[in-house]
């Protein structure tokens, strides 16, 4: 995983880095575990070695998702995000007997990167964070959205060249792939970026090419609102 989050405002957030010290004790202390005489004392002092580590990690992760979730809630009234189904993006590559599966080891790698982010714990705390503030958090279709062009909308599996790398085959932008897709994302919602009156658009809602009016809402026809 390159990042945590990416904001169509460029900005990249990650995980604190001492997570991943922590999850190397905790699999190192798996191990130990593994090796215990189940019923023994020292197998009971290895399973709380490794529910330590657990749950301290679980303590950094839950105090960072409520700073960063807290920062974005402050500074923006709407927050697009892709609607991820984890559950499936994490399924096991193993297969069956009859139909083994293929890089099994890569795979469960992923998958456990992807588990370590939080991202549905994230939009949990994300989302009352904003309901508190009177913002909105809207969901939407991640379907190819790290394949379509932010500049020219062309969509090709070949211009993302790598995890961190966007270049268009067909205007040949060239980009941070996560902005890049979080741009994508921010222009399916563009409907709910309206807020009301008196209010600032977001800068969430500032897209490649600028603003096509004024920042803030549209004006007043003789009818009322727009």
């Amino acid at each position: 995983m390159a990042n945590t989050l990416t904001l169509s405002t460029g900005e990249h957030w990650w995980m604190p880095a001492g997570l991943a010290e922590i999850e190397r004790r905790k699999r190192r202390a798996q191990r130990v575990l593994a090796r215990r005489k189940r019923g023994s004392s020292r197998h009971a002092k290895a399973r709380r070695r490794v529910a330590a580590l657990q749950a301290r990690a679980a303590r950094i992760r839950q105090d960072w998702r409520h700073k960063a979730s807290l920062d974005i809630a402050r500074r923006f009234a709407t927050v697009v995000l892709e609607d991820l189904a984890t559950r499936n993006m994490t399924r096991s590559a193993r297969g069956t007997v009859d139909a083994p599966g293929t890089n099994v080891c890569q795979k469960a790698g992923l998958n456990r990167a992807i588990l370590e982010q939080g991202w549905h714990g994230f939009a949990t705390v994300l989302a009352y964070k904003l309901e508190e503030r009177g913002g909105y958090l809207c969901k939407v279709d991640p379907r190819h959205t790290s394949q379509t062009c932010s500049a020219c909308a062309a969509v090709d599996r070949e211009s993302r060249e790598s995890q961190a790398s966007f270049r268009c085959c067909q205007c040949g932008l060239r980009a941070h792939a996560d902005h890049n897709a979080a741009i994508n994302i921010l222009r399916r919602n563009t409907a709910s970026m309206i807020v009301e009156e008196g209010q600032p658009l977001s800068v969430e809602a500032i897209t490649i090419g600028g603003a096509s009016r004024p920042l803030g809402n549209p004006p007043l026809s003789s009818g009322g609102r727009c």
